[in-house]
Order: structure tokens, then C-alpha cells, then sequence
């Protein structure tokens, strides 16, 4: 069985696709084992969040318009997977509390009239 030595760390491991991973677009592996490679990109993520003085995951405000239409989309599949049949009633949303209910326009949660968001209606070409 074939060994490297890493370049990075100094260690020597079996020449195996756990240890070391392929180069892009080729047969051959890499110099640095997964572990250094995992580890400098690590780094790498901290030293950009420094420089740049803010993280790299901050949370982004999504739409009301795509927050409607992302809570229809999951309404009508959740129908769809229990009752075999595309969703025909009325849906609601409340903004306040980001609930949804079907048929009732009223929020259960803070008492307040509710959003009609549409309902969901595919005909059978669309499937």
C-alpha cells in the first residue's frame, strides 16, 4: 500500500481517499491531509470575519411576500402527502405571530384578523 506524507503537518498516512483528497478534475491527491486542509479553512474563516468585522453567517431578513409564498408551498405539500389531492381552500397568515390556518380568518394566538394569502390551485397539466 502506497503512504504520503503530508506536507503541512509532517505525518504519514496510507495514500487513501479518507486521508487525502482528490485534486479537482483528477486522478492524483493532494499534498495536505483533510485534517490540515479542514483546519486552515477554519483559519481562513476566522481571519475573513476579522477583517471584515462582521460573521460570516448573519441572518437576513426574508420578505413577507417570499415568507407567503414559501408557507404555501409548504401547506399544499403537506396536504398533498396526506390526503393525495392539491389544497382548494382559502389560507391565512398572521403576521404577528407567523401562523398559518385554513378556512378561518381569525388568529388563535393574538385575536386578530388574519391575511389571506391566497389558496393553491394546480390543474392536472401542471402536476
Amino acid at each position: 500500500m502506497d503512504k504520503r506524507v503530508c506536507v503541512s503537518c509532517g505525518f504519514e498516512y496510507p495514500l487513501e481517499e479518507t486521508y487525502f483528497g482528490l485534486a479537482h478534475n483528477s486522478t492524483r491527491y493532494l499534498t495536505k491531509c483533510k485534517l490540515c486542509i479542514k483546519h486552515y479553512q477554519y483559519e481562513y474563516r476566522i481571519r475573513q470575519q476579522e477583517e471584515s468585522g462582521k460573521t460570516m453567517r448573519a441572518i437576513k431578513e426574508i420578505p413577507d411576500q417570499i415568507k407567503k409564498h414559501n408557507l404555501l408551498k409548504a401547506l399544499n405539500y403537506v396536504h398533498l402527502q396526506a390526503f393525495g389531492e392539491q389544497l382548494m381552500e382559502d389560507i391565512y397568515w398572521c403576521k404577528n405571530c407567523d401562523y398559518v390556518r385554513i378556512t378561518e380568518s381569525l388568529c388563535d394566538r393574538c385575536n386578530k384578523t388574519m391575511e389571506k394569502i391566497g389558496f393553491v390551485d394546480y390543474s392536472e397539466d401542471n402536476k
